[in-house]
């Protein structure tokens, strides 16, 4: 069985049961005749000395320096008294452990001093003069006692540290792992808003198309029908997509990641054939953007046109500006409701994309018109981890 296992064991002990087996054993280490000293005669007076001993050493770890104090007494009592030996000061020296074990070392060095001291002075009386055969070992002992003691204090600082250094670690795992938990809801819920928001609304109006026109233009409720059905399609598309990317090791698989500003003409079709009339322009060369920035740039102008086909009278104008070390993105259109403020949850997952890339975007009513600015890094400068 290793040190670490027998300290483990003793630490299991209840601290009373301790405290009296060490009381115990100091009190009979009195009666262990290792050397004949200073007389042989044992007094009735010397065996309630060891019992008051022994029962002070029971609160040594409660009271500390009255124990000492007590113990300095009784120990300088009991060498006037009769035979002592160097074990029988074993009591004194747990008690100088004890004190040393819970102070800075110049506090248990000066107590190691005075105890030292007391004893010397104690034998020096009873022997009528001081000589470095008593002298000596009882420094020596004394000195071990407060040695160890500064160990055990060290020690004890030390582990402490360690187990603080390890739960502060612990709670600061816990702590990331709530974040990255945080943040995969968050990204789950920006992603599934991404994916279904626009179809959902191109769905929706559709709907109101075709139930309007089915009895008398039966054609354009085909048509309404028509859009409705290649947009659940897009759905179920950008869901999978979006599936695809939760279970992918890669932060943009490629079927995200074809998404971008070469593909706004695309989603810019897309808008038409819901009825969306965008004026659109984009200058400077798409393949100079980054992908994640890409990505962003799209989620952008798809937000953005999005609101104009839910919010405005069927117009929007979109421009993008590819520069030289960023991208400038505006979408604009009237407003039927002009008491519409942008608080939609869309509009908040917009603001974060663009957060991810260190980009800036604003968004509100301005002359009439509802209006996105967004600006991107040509590079991605940073992302949410």
């Amino acid at each position: 069985m290793n040190q670490a296992t027998d300290a483990s064991l003793l630490a299991r002990v209840p601290t009373p049961v301790r405290e009296t087996l060490v009381a115990l054993f100091a009190g009979l280490a009195f009666f262990v005749p290792i050397t004949k000293g200073l007389g042989e005669e044992r007094t009735p007076l010397g065996y309630v000395l060891i019992g008051v001993f022994t029962a002070l050493l029971l609160v040594r770890t409660r009271f500390p320096w009255v124990v000492l104090a007590g113990a300095v007494a009784l120990q300088c009592a009991l060498v006037l008294t009769f035979t002592t030996t160097p074990v029988s000061t074993l009591g004194l020296l747990i008690a100088v452990y004890t004190v040393s074990a819970r102070n800075p070392w110049r506090i248990a060095i000066s107590m190691g001093v005075l105890v030292a001291a007391a004893l010397v002075t104690a034998i020096g009386a009873i022997i009528g003069s001081l000589t470095a055969q008593y002298a000596i070992p009882v420094t020596v002992q004394v000195a071990l006692a407060v040695a160890l003691g500064q160990t055990a204090r060290i020690r004890g600082a030390y582990i402490a540290e360690i187990t603080d250094r390890a739960l502060r670690a612990e709670a600061t795992r816990e702590a990331e792992a709530r974040r990255r938990v945080a943040e995969d809801r968050l990204r789950i819920a920006r992603d599934l808003h991404d994916a279904v928001a626009h179809q959902i609304t191109v769905i929706s109006l559709n709907a109101g198309v075709a139930s309007a026109a089915i009895a008398d233009r039966p054609d354009a409720a085909r048509e309404a029908l028509h859009t409705i059905r290649e947009s659940s399609r897009m759905v179920l598309r950008e869901i999978g997509d979006m599936l695809a990317t939760l279970r992918s090791p890669d932060e943009t698989p490629e079927a995200i990641s074809a998404r971008g500003l070469a593909t706004v003409t695309d989603l810019v079709e897309q808008f038409e054939k819901s009825g969306l009339v965008v004026t659109y322009a984009m200058s400077g060369d798409p393949a100079r953007v980054s992908t994640a920035v890409d990505i962003v740039a799209y989620r952008v102008i798809q937000e953005g046109l999005t609101n104009a086909l839910r919010h405005g009278p069927g117009t929007a104008d979109l421009d993008v500006e590819v520069g030289p070390r960023s991208v400038s993105i505006r979408v604009s259109n009237p407003l039927v409701d002009r008491s519409y403020a942008g608080t939609g949850h869309g509009l908040v997952g917009m603001a974060e994309h663009v957060a991810s890339v260190r980009g800036a975007v604003e968004y509100g009513v301005t002359e009439g018109c509802f209006v996105v600015s967004a600006t991107l890094p040509i590079a991605e400068t940073g992302t949410e981890e």
